[in-house]
């Protein structure tokens, strides 16, 4: 039997008008899985696989590599002070620290399981559990492989300003690294790399919306419309651009996004 793996990555886009994430977890599993997963596939001899990754995850991932918190809006309020926040900011930041999932990522860490449980937390308490979060989305290969990662689980409690900027130097760092590990493995032979049209588009819809009744009778579409021939291959083209940009090479193939494929769209990407 044949078999093709294909690993789909890919985060909608974040970003308000300001150019700022308003969510966090392109940073998070850029930290947990994007390296991870061709790393733990890489070490089974034999095994090969196709990683698809997009344009919207590419733009974001980017974004990381020199000014992380000017960029993020959790990371931004995380770098600071629990006393710099207002009730708000701090209620929404405990919400995204305690989202962590608790059996794999919490639990592991004592100090974390005390905080997750706590209704209310002094600035100390606070301040342990935005490290703590932090930590517990750092993946098996950071885990095993960063001395900042090991020595701050290790801590547990009690974390300083120095701690996070030594974190999150760490982790900035390791981020800009991603991009050439896939090229590295590209390079081996053990993965191909393909993308998605830019902006993530349902190309059938942008060529004709009469397919989405095709698809399901019942949809409801927009009574004055025309074909985007021209913005499909534009999302195309540009994808190819960024692509070449980020790894050097054309995109082996594309995923089509969402699945969404017909064959007027397999003949723009082909």
């Amino acid at each position: 039997m044949k078999l093709a793996t294909i690993w789909h990555m890919h985060q909608p886009d974040y970003r308000d008008n300001s150019g700022v994430m308003q969510m966090p977890w392109v940073f998070l599993h850029s930290i947990k899985d994007y390296y991870d997963m061709p790393w733990m596939m890489s070490r089974h001899k034999g095994i090969k696989a196709t990683f698809n990754i997009t344009p919207p995850l590419i733009k974001q991932i980017k974004l990381y590599f020199d000014e992380p918190c000017k960029y993020d809006y959790f990371l931004n309020l995380w770098y600071k002070n629990g006393s710099e926040l207002d009730s708000n900011q701090r209620e929404w930041m405990i919400k995204i620290c305690k989202s962590a999932q608790f059996d794999t990522m919490v639990s592991p860490l004592p100090r974390f399981v005390d905080l997750y449980r706590k209704e209310v937390l002094n600035d100390d308490e606070f301040f342990d559990l935005e490290v703590l979060f932090i930590l517990s989305w750092c993946g098996v290969y950071l885990k095993q492989n960063s001395q900042v990662v090991s020595s701050l689980i290790e801590k547990q409690e009690n974390y300083d300003f120095n701690d996070k900027t030594i974190l999150l130097n760490e982790l900035k760092e390791f981020i800009k690294g991603i991009f050439d590990y896939y090229k590295s493995l590209h390079v081996e032979g053990l993965i191909s790399i393909s993308t998605t049209p830019l902006n993530h588009p349902i190309l059938p819809l942008l060529l004709d919306m009469d397919n989405a009744r095709k698809a399901n009778p019942s949809t409801n579409i927009p009574r004055l419309h025309e074909p985007l021939k021209e913005d499909a291959n534009l999302q195309i083209s540009r994808a190819v651009h960024l692509f070449c940009d980020t790894f050097g090479f054309t995109p082996e193939g594309f995923w089509p996004a969402e699945g969404a494929v017909d064959q007027n769209s397999v003949r723009l990407l082909r």
